[in-house]
């Protein structure tokens, strides 16, 4: 695939990589500045060693379709992205509305999802847009206010994620992977801040218990060359300085990376049953990224 989103740990690696795992304990956010000291982002957000971060890309989703100056949607077809049993297809699983970027999961009857050459045989159509080709960067604040499906029994996968543009360092996991907030339906009361790479990757994923459902919550990510600091509702949730081992730090996590979010169906442990929902909506209130 020509790097436009990449395939998420598998659930069951998920809770492995769990197993014993004490999280971090939530401290405060740095502090929001003064309100009229703006940028395109908003209120401008102090860093805890001095100064601000400066907005770079933001998209609040008040337009009335999905601006193609700044995401790139997954269509299986040319990309080779696929999800599961999860087929993308042109013009479908996204739309904007009411100021919302709103993803849809939706379960059909088996149907022939082309994928470069290759078909395959699909049972949902998905949601997925990415600012592959128009956005990356390196090192930064990354930010996105979601609002999950209320679901809470398998059947369904999505979230924000981070990938790079190229393959540096070879094809998956070697080149990397930031999962800001994967989100699992039968684990629905949790989101998993993850890093994928070639090394000591035991430690690499946590969990961050989600507040009241029936709301949007932010998820995000403060990114250096020594370590990722996850952040949900502006809290600390999970830090971690990554340990390849075929490469020196801060390799991988050293080359630009785009901005992926997605609305799938799930698999192994989290896959359908008869009880998962037709249709499922993820809603994206904005994406904000700060260098």
């Amino acid at each position: 695939m020509p790097h436009a989103l990449l395939r998420p740990a598998r659930l069951l690696a998920v809770l492995v990589a769990l197993a014993g795992l004490l999280l971090v304990p939530a401290v405060d956010a740095p502090q929001v500045a003064d309100a009229a000291t703006t940028d395109a982002c908003g209120a401008r957000i102090a860093k805890p060693e001095g100064g601000y971060w400066s907005c770079s890309f933001v998209d609040n989703f008040s337009g009335a379709k999905l601006d193609t100056a700044k995401w790139l949607p997954q269509v299986t077809a040319l990309s080779g992205f696929s999800m599961n049993r999860t087929c993308f297809l042109s013009g479908r699983g996204y739309r904007v509305l009411d100021g919302t970027l709103r993803l849809q999961a939706h379960r059909t009857s088996t149907f022939n999802c082309r994928n470069r050459g290759s078909d395959w045989s699909a049972s949902a159509v998905g949601g997925a847009v990415s600012s592959y080709t128009k956005f990356d960067q390196t090192y930064g604040r990354f930010e996105a206010r979601i609002k999950f499906p209320r679901y809470s029994a398998r059947g369904l996968q999505g979230g924000f994620w981070m990938n790079p543009t190229e393959r540096t360092y070879g094809p998956w996991p070697a080149s990397g992977e930031i999962d800001v907030a994967e989100w699992y339906s039968a684990l629905a009361r949790h989101v998993f801040p993850s890093l994928h790479y070639t090394g000591r990757t035991a430690h690499d994923t946590a969990a961050c218990l989600m507040g009241d459902r029936s709301r949007f919550h932010t998820y995000g990510v403060t990114w250096s060359p020594s370590r990722m600091r996850f952040l949900y509702d502006g809290r600390l949730c999970f830090s971690r300085a990554w340990e390849p081992t075929d490469l020196e730090a801060p390799k991988p996590f050293d080359q630009p990376f785009t901005v992926a979010l997605v609305a799938a169906i799930g698999a192994g442990d989290n896959a359908p049953s008869s009880s998962t929902p037709t249709w499922t909506t993820t809603k994206i209130d904005y994406v904000k990224v700060w260098h």
